[in-house]
């Protein structure tokens, strides 16, 4: 099973991962846990450059292409192998953070959506969710910042989004904004429901 983690900066996908990770791995289950940017060339530049304050990107449509081209890299790279050995992948970010950063971005959903065409959706989706001054706070103790944690605006766009797709299309949205050990046990049940679904 292929789970894509989501949300906006700050809201803590790392960490859950983390222990969502030993959970799994206590129950049975043979996990991989990965995240996007990838560790590919094309994800090193994206976080060498792209992501760094005062990168002078020429035009949103950098981010986009860039952020996709890492995706296939690693969905094929690294995602589809381990997939096909039975482990339960799990990646911090993927398409829906394309979609919603650079939707923020006003680039058209739908030009987003065709660049994603030689990469499937997880059999997952969860998206992690807090409210946008609970996640500034929480960035606010990071010693560098990248160029997306910066702008307080920029994370409200970019969290409408990411609710509003999952109203569209059904995903899971987990509050946050709690304590960590029910925020991992709520996805930690969205995940064991539907690897029994597919069993």
């Amino acid at each position: 099973m292929f789970v894509a983690i989501e949300g906006i900066d700050g809201v803590g996908k790392s960490t859950v991962i983390s222990m969502l990770r030993r959970r799994l791995e206590d129950s049975g289950y043979k996990v991989h846990v990965t995240a996007e940017p990838s560790q590919s060339p094309i994800g090193r530049l994206i976080r060498d450059w792209l992501l760094k304050p005062g990168s002078n990107v020429a035009h949103p449509s950098i981010y986009a292409l860039l952020f996709v081209a890492d995706r296939v890299q690693h969905y094929y790279g690294e995602v589809k192998p381990m997939l096909d050995i039975g482990y339960v992948v799990i990646t911090e970010r993927y398409m829906e953070s394309t979609l919603a950063y650079q939707g923020a971005m006003s680039l058209p959903q739908e030009w987003l959506m065709e660049l994603h065409k030689f990469v499937p959706m997880p059999d997952l989706t969860i998206i992690l969710d807090a409210p946008v001054d609970t996640v500034i706070n929480r960035l606010s103790s990071r010693r560098v910042l990248e160029v997306f944690e910066v702008d307080r605006e920029f994370l409200v766009r970019v969290r409408e989004i990411l609710l509003r797709r999952a109203s569209m299309y059904n995903y899971p949205v987990v509050n946050a904004d709690r304590d960590l050990e029910l925020v991992v046990g709520d996805v930690y049940g969205l995940i064991i429901n539907a690897l029994r679904r597919v069993a």
